[in-house]
């Protein structure tokens, strides 16, 4: 991971966001995740990047504060990383979010079934989550994606401890099994919900809830 940020340019090392950064990294996310099968299903369709650019802004000004939320120094680029014995403050976060549920109208039910179950998929063992990860589309192709990875499972390799991550986009797991991730399980989320895989790295198993 350090000499994949050194061979970055110095505009696009990585670094912690700030609370200010938010709004304009949640527009990068709304523009990378609008399309995504996880918030189609979880969000309505009108005004569905508008909605996510806000669920996202609501969502990664507590992950920031917390210390979990990285950029570039270009905010082309932004990934949240979850470390682990934050169960509390991550469930709070994702199902209790002051705004968010105004947001979700008539896929609240859906959301909050969709987001259970996923969670449900995360590793027993203490682990790091990459709960999303975007870089905005004039920023691709130099690597940045890779560096925000790396970073957060720099974190985990020196705690000893694996990564989980889940997406609905087969495009995306090459990218995440070059970096070490495997496909420890996958499946419909219910009700109809879309296809997911759920990613480790090669320490982690699969099962219950994390507790920490």
């Amino acid at each position: 991971m350090q000499d994949d940020a050194r061979r970055l340019p110095a505009v696009t090392r990585i670094r912690l966001a700030t609370l200010e950064e938010v709004p304009e990294l949640s527009a990068v996310l709304a523009r990378a995740f609008a399309p995504d099968a996880m918030m189609r299903w979880t969000m309505p369709a009108d005004r569905r990047e508008e909605r996510v650019q806000a669920f996202f802004e609501a969502f990664d000004g507590p992950s920031a504060r917390h210390g979990w939320l990285w950029t570039t120094s270009d905010r082309g680029a932004v990934a949240l990383w979850v470390p682990p014995g934050t169960a509390a403050e991550f469930d709070e976060l994702t199902f209790s979010l002051d705004g968010v549920r105004g947001l979700l109208g008539d896929a609240a039910e859906r959301y909050d079934s969709f987001w259970a179950w996923a969670e449900g998929k995360r590793p027993s063992e203490r682990h790091w989550y990459l709960d999303h990860l975007a870089v905005d589309e004039a920023h691709r192709g130099r690597g940045v994606g890779s560096a925000l990875l790396e970073h957060g499972l720099a974190l985990a390799r020196a705690h000893d401890e694996p990564a989980f991550l889940c997406t609905s986009r087969p495009e995306n797991l090459p990218f995440y099994e070059r970096h070490g991730f495997v496909v420890g399980e996958e499946g419909d989320a219910p009700g109809g919900g879309p296809h997911v895989w759920f990613l480790v790295t090669e320490r982690a198993t699969s099962a219950a809830p994390a507790e920490g």
